[in-house]
């Protein structure tokens, strides 16, 4: 490896933002101090978390675990921004607090990026798990530029905590745009605007493991609309930009934006049964079985004499034995 990478070991630094994820930050943590590649420093930030989060993550020692807990709740986004832009290393890569990697992880991106000079960004195959550590999904992914580029917005093949950066790319564009706070989505927009400037590569092995957590922001929309249509928002913006070279964030039209979201989310507004119903279907379909039951109950609450949704509550009960929440 060395002999690809030099003998001067880059730094790799690694962001990892935390927030009420007891059961699983211990993992997280412990995935990238077992690293074969040893020279990296792992930023990690408590957001005020309620549970035992903050407290595990101290109970460290080892050096390289550089804590900057936060004083107020900040939020996914805005923690990530702080800690990259506190970030030393030649490298930047991400771990996501409920997530873990495999021990080798750093070593085999870090000798692809050296490696390829003409490649600054890369991925890697993922699997999926629940929360019980359990895969439920196999994510490959296009190796190419290309490939990978020209699908979005219709696809993103790639995982955006499993990504790893050259410095020159963050300090190129920066880090997420702060209209995606607490909403999501904010990693698809950023690694649209990179591939416009840099060429990335997937690499084929599996790397990362991405859990499917209810109580995530990703995986957590029954108590925002705004989370399932800010999909709509990127595919704007992304198209935006293939036809114009610009888009609206660029040009600050923050106040378009919040009206076409607002509109987006005025259906599950107007009818909150409809909403839980369209996040219990689709939290079934990705595995997340109880939380769908849990759902549809809710949405049954709202409308007891809608008759559908006992179909699908019946179907749904029928087949919870699969789901490994």
């Amino acid at each position: 490896m060395l002999s690809v990478i030099s003998s001067k070991s880059p730094l790799v630094s690694v962001v990892m933002p935390a927030y009420n994820c007891e059961r699983y930050v211990k993992q997280a943590i412990d995935s990238i101090i077992n690293q074969t590649y040893e020279n990296w420093e792992l930023l990690v930030s408590d957001d005020c978390s309620n549970d035992k989060t903050r407290k595990i993550i101290d109970s460290y020692k080892d050096q390289r675990i550089k804590c900057y807990h936060n004083s107020i709740n900040m939020g996914y986004l805005k923690t990530w921004n702080k800690l990259i832009a506190l970030s030393r290393g030649e490298f930047i890569t991400f771990q996501d607090a409920d997530d873990w990697s495999s021990p080798n992880r750093i070593e085999i991106m870090l000798e692809f990026l050296c490696a390829n000079p003409k490649i600054d960004v890369c991925g890697s195959n993922c699997f999926r798990v629940d929360v019980r550590g359990n895969i439920v999904a196999d994510l490959s992914f296009p190796k190419n530029h290309d490939a990978i580029f020209q699908a979005m917005p219709k696809h993103f093949f790639f995982v955006g905590s499993a990504l790893m950066i050259k410095r020159i790319v963050y300090k190129t564009i920066g880090g997420y745009n702060v209209f995606f706070d607490r909403i999501g989505a904010e990693d698809l927009y950023w690694a649209y605007l990179i591939m416009e400037k840099y060429q990335m590569g997937n690499i084929p092995q599996v790397l990362y493991y991405y859990r499917n957590n209810p109580n995530s922001l990703s995986g957590n929309m029954a108590n925002n609309p705004s989370k399932i249509n800010i999909g709509n928002i990127i595919s704007f913006l992304i198209e935006d930009r293939k036809n114009r070279n610009t888009d609206y964030l660029q040009e600050g039209k923050i106040v378009e934006l919040h009206q076409m979201l607002t509109n987006l989310n005025k259906p599950f507004l107007d009818d909150v049964s409809y909403y839980y119903y369209y996040v219990a279907k689709r939290s079934f379909y990705e595995g997340k079985k109880i939380v769908a039951l849990k759902l549809m109950c809710r949405a049954i609450l709202k409308r007891p004499f809608k008759w559908s949704y006992y179909k699908d509550l019946h179907y749904f009960y029928t087949h919870r034995d699969s789901s490994n929440e």
